[in-house]
């Protein structure tokens, strides 16, 4: 049991923190998704460089191919195979010249492995994403195609995302490491056998990197959700060694993504004082750019107030008990995490 003057000490520590949430609620949320950033300026592009017939071809069955994805995400795999099935046509009967080939497949491939994803299949899911990241390298260096630079990443971005649903979840922290190290030029190279190089990063505007930093650390910390202690001890581990967490000279680039791992390290040693500082600072922040890592917070904070069985604790879990189902782009496993928390 808590002594007095401790008790004191959490309850304002925890009041300042629901005081601080109350605030960061308040402010709006401008995420971007990095998959759109890429296929958006890929657009324009396929525009002013493929032949008209293959522009003609891609556009007939790129219907096909979101009709596609979208039975994925409705549950019907049997729907989206028979999509695919007819959005592979141009690819089978050579109508596309070999610029659009190699573009219409990339595309497909990612889309098509989303359907492997949903279905358990991980080793044909990776096969296909490792297939659209060799085309986007010819692309690149035989065509031109720069932009696509941004897809490649959002690309190996789905392979930390198999790793994670496989269970191979240090696997999955490792990757995802190597691919901050390289956004922040700490290594010019990622453990995909294709040509990477530091200066394809150095040539992409710094927000459209920032973007993808933050889309990547908003994965580990899905990742790291509701994880048991020792693993996610073990996981955490991997990332303060693996982007030197206390040492590193670019945090400065990106605040609220070091920021929130700082956070995370607080509540895996469960120092619930720096964490309670520590997070009672994001919150007030609001969302901004990075809502997945303040709802991860969130999340966090709730375990917290289950340690902490103070009034304060009661109050914030009544009030983000009210205001979660309004929150939008919330992850599956933040939405199951809330809900678990609500039946405690």
């Amino acid at each position: 049991m808590l002594c007095l003057t401790i008790a004191e000490f959490y309850k304002q520590l925890l009041q300042t923190t629901l005081d601080s949430y109350r605030q960061g609620c308040t402010k709006s949320s401008e995420i971007e998704n990095t998959q759109n950033l890429a296929e958006q300026k890929l657009q324009t592009l396929l525009q002013s460089r493929l032949p008209l017939t293959d522009q003609q071809v891609i556009t007939k069955f790129a219907y096909a191919r979101i009709q596609g994805l979208n039975a994925v995400r409705q549950g019907d795999f049997i729907e989206a195979e028979r999509a695919f099935i007819q959005a592979r046509i141009p690819l089978e009967t050579d109508k596309l010249s070999a610029e659009g080939s190699l573009l219409y497949k990339s595309l497909l491939e990612q889309s098509q492995s989303y359907l492997d994803y949903c279905r358990g299949d991980f080793v044909k899911a990776r096969e296909r994403i490792l297939e659209a990241i060799r085309n986007d390298v010819i692309l690149e260096e035989e065509y031109g195609y720069e932009i696509l630079f941004l897809h490649r990443i959002h690309l190996v971005h789905n392979l930390v995302r198999i790793d994670a649903r496989s269970m191979y979840f240090k696997d999955a922290i490792e990757l995802a490491c190597n691919i901050l190290n390289y956004l922040q030029g700490a290594s010019d190279n990622l453990p995909i056998p294709v040509s990477w190089g530091s200066e394809r990063v150095a040539r992409q505007s710094p927000e459209n990197i920032a973007t993808m930093f933050a889309a990547i650390t908003s994965e580990i910390a899905i990742i790291l959700a509701g994880q048991k202690r020792q693993m996610a001890h073990e996981l955490f581990a991997i990332i303060s060694n693996g982007i030197q967490l206390e040492t590193n000279n670019k945090s400065y680039c990106y605040p609220s993504e070091f920021s929130w791992l700082l956070v995370k390290q607080a509540f895996i040693n469960s120092d619930f004082t720096t964490f309670l500082k520590l997070a009672s600072d994001f919150l007030a922040i609001g969302r901004g750019t990075t809502p997945l890592l303040w709802y991860a917070i969130i999340i966090d904070l709730l375990s917290v107030c289950d340690e902490l069985t103070l009034p304060e604790s009661n109050l914030i879990r009544e009030e983000i008990e009210k205001q979660a189902t309004t929150w939008k782009n919330l992850p599956q496993k933040f939405s199951y995490l809330l809900n678990e928390a609500r039946s405690c």
